[in-house]
């Protein structure tokens, strides 16, 4: 992987943006990885753990997300985790061109990992690896899709992002999180 985080550090199709100099992919244990839309300014760009604060806390996010685990037997440092994005993007209106930018990076990434399932949070990450536009994300929320990715083949579910400011965060990603559980973690 370090030769895909110098790639990573040398980019600048957006930019010279804030990214993740280090530690751009969270490796876990499970046969899926959850992808965000990118990272926040106050997260793991200075924790360098991914949902954690540099205090070491939880963050709002990544609590939600961890009950969610919680309840399939899982938590957060048992995950595979990246983001679509690299560079912490302020301006969310240049998430959808600055997603199509990462993209061959990311699927560097995934290719050198063991995971076959994707879970994508939001509408960014799963709009550019369906390569769709999507009008209304809630009907692709918890749907699978088979895509390849380079040279491999998976299957990708879209989840609500787990913030608490989200009121479907937590309880409709739960039946998502149990069909993970009963058909990936057997």
């Amino acid at each position: 992987m370090e030769d895909i985080q110098r790639k990573i550090n040398a980019c600048c199709l957006c930019g010279n943006l804030p990214k993740l100099t280090t530690n751009s992919i969270q490796i876990g244990k499970t046969p899926f990885i959850i992808i965000g839309e990118s990272p926040a300014k106050d997260g793991w760009i200075n924790s360098h753990k991914a949902f954690y604060n540099t205090a070491g806390k939880l963050q709002a996010s990544g609590r939600v997300l961890n009950k969610l685990l919680n309840n399939i037997g899982l938590k957060i440092e048992d995950i595979y985790f990246t983001e679509m994005c690299k560079c912490v993007i302020e301006n969310r209106n240049k998430l959808a061109l600055f997603s199509k930018n990462c993209l061959p990076i990311l699927i560097e990434q995934l290719n050198k990992l063991s995971c076959n399932v994707i879970l994508t949070m939001g509408l960014h990450p799963t709009q550019t690896l369906l390569n769709v536009k999507i009008d209304k994300f809630a009907n692709f929320v918890g749907q699978k899709f088979s895509i390849v990715l380079g040279n491999k083949t998976y299957t990708l579910i879209p989840i609500y992002h787990p913030s608490p400011l989200n009121p479907k965060g937590y309880t409709h990603n739960i039946p998502i999180f149990e069909n993970i559980k009963n058909e990936y973690l057997k």
